[in-house]
């Protein structure tokens, strides 16, 4: 009998093998490293207590991990084996996972979950989510980056603040690069700092670009981009969940050779005391 329970008493090399049996078959297939996935999991604020599994017996076949902040439980993995699927258990899954979440004390749920998976999307949405915005995700090799930039990289000056033109996704907000080790770098231009970029050179990733409002365009977006990706030791970089409505972000990232690889939906379910 399959049952649930907190994973609290589940460390993070009992659950790899099954997080990546999980996602072998995932619509972009995932394999981690017991490295990459704690990493992962740090930026997240990954909290076990939270955390629910699927039990047979001991045997650990699914799970719903959660990153925590605050009031605000984020989904930092769902994944089933595929042995234990069409049997209704994601159904038990994420009920469980809310009513446990509202035991101690979430207020709300939030989650991306890819456009084309289909059948995870029309689950989450009969357990209650509605869909907040779209955030497209973007990919190019080193080799086939369009331009060049003169701006310099420089040290942050921590208490430079330049507001997001969009709200970061929960995955790319302040406290998720600050925890993830991040770089966070200053943007100068001849001399003048217009903005500053966080990027994780060793992953490939690129997760803000903030721009002071005076100065933001497509050619210096442009550029900013450029920097990051030379800046980076990995032979791929990714910017992933671009808001829909970043028009310009999004234009810059086309026109130096990114391509659009995947769509998610950030989806957000309240834990009110009603629900109960």
């Amino acid at each position: 009998m399959v049952v649930t329970a907190s994973l609290k008493h589940t460390d993070i090399e009992q659950l790899l093998p099954v997080f990546n049996e999980a996602f072998s078959d995932y619509d972009v297939p995932v394999s981690m490293t017991l490295a990459a996935l704690q990493a992962h999991l740090q930026s997240l604020s990954y909290t076990s207590e939270d955390s629910v599994g699927l039990f047979e017996k001991r045997d650990l076949v699914g799970f719903l991990l959660i990153g925590r902040r605050g009031n605000t439980a984020y989904d930092a993995g769902t994944g089933i084996i595929p042995s234990y699927r069409g049997k209704g258990l994601s159904h038990i899954l994420i009920d469980d996972t809310i009513g446990h979440l509202r035991s101690r004390g979430c207020t709300t749920f939030v989650l991306e979950v890819l456009d084309t998976n289909t059948k995870a999307k029309n689950l989450y949405l009969s357990h209650g989510f509605t869909i907040r915005r779209s955030l497209l995700c973007f990919s190019v090799k080193q080799e086939e980056i369009i331009g060049r930039s003169d701006l310099i990289l420089e040290n942050h000056d921590k208490g430079y603040i330049v507001p997001a033109s969009f709200e970061p996704s929960y995955q790319n907000s302040d406290e998720s690069v600050a925890e993830g080790a991040y770089t966070c770098s200053d943007i100068v231009e001849k001399g003048v700092r217009k903005g500053f970029v966080w990027y994780h050179p060793n992953r490939g990733l690129i997760a803000q670009i903030n721009i002071e409002p005076g100065y933001r365009d497509v050619d210096l977006l442009k550029k900013a981009i450029i920097s990051c990706t030379l800046a980076c030791t990995t032979q791929s970089v990714r910017m992933l969940n671009v808001d829909h409505g970043d028009d310009s972000t999004i234009k810059a990232l086309q026109e130096v050779g990114f391509s659009n690889f995947t769509t998610q939906s950030e989806m957000v379910l309240t834990l009110s005391e009603s629900q109960i």
